[in-house]
This record gives structure tokens, sequence and C-alpha cells, in this order.
């Protein structure tokens, strides 16, 4: 792959996927959205990746869209934001929440704006005393996008979530495990790592398919009834009920012994 702006490595079953540009607190340019999508391709499609951990090089994990990208267009007539959103950000969250493996988002630093939509979007979030999270968007006039809306008012409350983005409050580390955005505070970015390492270690040796359903269950029935619910439930359950990490399972109770998953 030819990556300028992300960086893309592969280990133990890990696609770790690095947004890198730290002099800039890893501000989305296109290049770096470009990038970020050929990157979470390539680790959709490597069936020896089990888990993906994203996150940022420096002192930040992303503080959304480069302004200076969009200078000429301010120049002028003004950016055609929803055309960006829809071809360039739109694309980066649908992404990642088709990823057929989870996803862990290390925050080594703020997450604003569009940063926080990645944040968002990831299965887990493991944080640090300096990876603050802020809707950044009412500060400059816009609404939040690329489904923070969505997830934020599912995640901590439809009161709290208009509480934050309409005053474009920062959610500090503490605050984000009062509200269960992630597991704990951890006091230093090495300690942050650990805990992201040995969350990986176990999502790489699990049950990836069962992951995933999971995942698309929580987004499928979030805006549906109980009757729909219970058949999206029901549908997934059957094509569960047949992989091999099932039977696996099954034969390892039997067994009285560990399973061995496979991701299958």
């Amino acid at each position: 792959m030819d990556l300028r702006e992300v960086e893309y490595r592969v280990q133990a079953g890990v696609a770790t996927v690095t947004l890198n540009r730290p002099d800039a607190m890893n501000a989305l340019t296109r290049q770096l959205r470009s990038d970020l999508l050929t990157a979470l391709a390539e680790a959709a499609a490597d069936s020896s990746v089990r888990a993906v951990l994203l996150t940022g090089a420096g002192r930040g994990f992303c503080v959304g869209q480069d302004v200076k990208e969009l200078s000429e267009d301010y120049a002028d007539e003004g950016p055609q934001m929803g055309r960006l959103v829809e071809t360039e950000y739109i694309p980066i969250v649908k992404a990642l929440r088709a990823m057929p493996k989870p996803i862990v988002a290390l925050l080594n630093g703020p997450a604003v704006g569009g940063g926080m939509a990645l944040a968002l979007a990831a299965d887990f979030r493991v944080i640090h005393e300096k990876s603050a999270l802020t809707p950044v968007f009412v500060k400059v006039g816009l609404v939040p996008d690329s489904g923070v809306t969505f997830y934020l008012s599912r995640m901590v409350g439809l009161a709290r979530a208009v509480s934050l983005t309409m005053r474009g409050q920062s959610i500090t580390p503490t605050e984000q495990v009062a509200l269960g955005l992630a597991a704990k505070v951890n006091a230093t970015l090495d300690e942050a790592q650990a805990e992201a390492d040995a969350l990986l270690t176990e999502l790489a040796v699990g049950p990836t398919e069962a992951y995933v359903q999971i995942r698309r269950l929580y987004d499928q029935t979030a805006g549906v009834g109980l009757e729909e619910a219970l058949v999206l439930e029901k549908d997934v359950q059957q094509q569960l009920a047949q992989t091999a990490d099932h039977m696996e399972a099954v034969t390892a109770f039997l067994e009285r012994r560990s399973p061995q998953f496979q991701g299958k």
C-alpha cells in the first residue's frame, strides 16, 4: 500500500492503523481520509487480521477536519460541507461499522469533531488522562456529523448528548468512564497502550463473527420496535449457529477444555 498520512502494520493478528500527521494533531486532510479508507479496506480483507487498533501519532488522536485545506473554498463561496461529509467522511464511518473484526480506538490524546466521530464508531475506547472527547461543531456554527448524533445519544442518553453538543463541551476522561464510553482512565499513555494490548489479545483469539454480529445488531435495532428486533436477533442466531466457532465452543464445552476459535 502507498500510504502517506497513515501507518499500517499487522502483528499477532492485530492490524494497527495510525493516523500520522502528528504536527497537526492528525487533522483530517483529503490524503489522510483516503489513506484511512485504504488501510481499513486492507484490514477488512486480510484473513490473518482478527482485531483492529485505531490510534494517532503524537499528542492527539485526531482534531477533525483540517480547516487550512478548505481555505480556498472559504475565500470563494464557502465549502460544500454536505458534499464533503457525504463523499469523504460517511464512507469512513461505514467502513468502521462494517469492519468484519472488532475495533479498539486508543485515544492517545484529544478527539475533536470528526476525530470524535472516529472514536465513537469504534467498538471500544481506551483512554488516559489527556483523552478528551470534544464535539466542537457548534463552536463553528455547525452540527455534529459522521454519526456523532446517532451514537452519542445512544451511548450517553438524549438529554446529555443534546447538552454536550449544543454547548460544545469536552467530555473529560473521568466523565467518559462515568458515561460508559470507556472502561477506565489510565494515568499515562503507556498504561493505556497496555490496556489496549490486553484487550486486543483477547479479541484476536475470540469468535470474530459473533463480535461483528453483536455490533451489527445494536446498529440495526437502534430504531426498530421489539417485534422487529426479536426477528433480527433470531436470524443472526441461526446464522451463527452454523459457524465453525460455535461448533468448536460446543465441542470444547463437552470435552471440558477451552475453545480454540478461528474467527470462522
